[in-house]
């Protein structure tokens, strides 16, 4: 298929990540799609720069290097300790389901730097993880996936290309099968979410099971359990 194509050529292309060298981090860039073309522009910027700098610095706090900062008007970046690599791809989707339905591309770089980060912002500091991280950046515009990592590890391909069969799935979610995610996600219970909105526990498992909402779960689970067996503190 179209989709199995693209993946065996993306194998075949995570040679662009710089080595590391140094004391590593994790730097996350992210930046809003098509941002000019939406309509109340200015309302997503202030609350884009409400999420990234006020709620992700405040709930990740004790993981980061350098705070999220929004560095121009659709583009924000941060840096991580390496060690908690683990916590991009969680972080990644707080900053999506807080900003939805503006959607961003994101691309995660592990490295070191050349300048000392500042803890304070996100700026005025450069290094291969950066630079790994707007090269993702820039191969997630292209859409093979909207995430994309390049840590400098073979296993960067089957990450990716995990994330992107991840994304293929969701986006053929209905809008019922996203209701009822995003309730089983807050109840952690399908009698709770069959209670609320009158239907049956079998109805509630039944569209779970169609929107592959456990192999996408899984396939989220082992990409973190990677990440943090790779690079976490031992």
């Amino acid at each position: 298929t179209r989709h199995l194509f693209l993946i065996n050529m993306d194998l075949k292309r995570n040679k662009a990540c710089e080595g590391k060298m140094g004391m590593n981090y994790c730097a996350i860039i992210g930046d809003i799609v098509k941002s000019r073309q939406i309509n109340n522009r200015y309302e997503v910027q202030k609350k884009f720069i409400y999420v990234i700098e006020d709620l992700v610095n405040s709930k990740y706090s004790g993981y980061i290097a350098s705070k999220f900062t929004v560095t121009l008007g659709d583009e924000f970046q941060g840096l991580l300790y390496e060690e908690y690599s683990y916590l991009s791809y969680e972080i990644i989707e707080f900053i999506s389901q807080n900003m939805d339905p503006v959607k961003l591309v994101y691309g995660i770089g592990i490295g070191s730097m050349d300048i000392e980060p500042n803890p304070d912002i996100a700026i005025r500091s450069d290094g291969p993880a950066y630079h790994n991280a707007r090269k993702m950046v820039m191969r997630a515009k292209e859409k093979k996936p909207s995430v994309c990592y390049c840590t400098g590890s073979i296993e960067d391909e089957l990450i990716n290309s995990l994330i992107y069969l991840m994304e293929v799935s969701t986006n053929k979610m209905t809008a019922k099968q996203r209701q009822i995610i995003k309730l089983y996600n807050e109840l952690k219970s399908q009698r709770s979410v069959a209670d609320k909105l009158k239907v049956t526990q079998g109805t509630v498992s039944r569209i779970l099971k169609n929107a592959c909402y456990y192999q996408i779960k899984y396939a989220k689970q082992n990409i973190i359990g990677f990440l943090k067996q790779k690079y976490g503190d031992q």
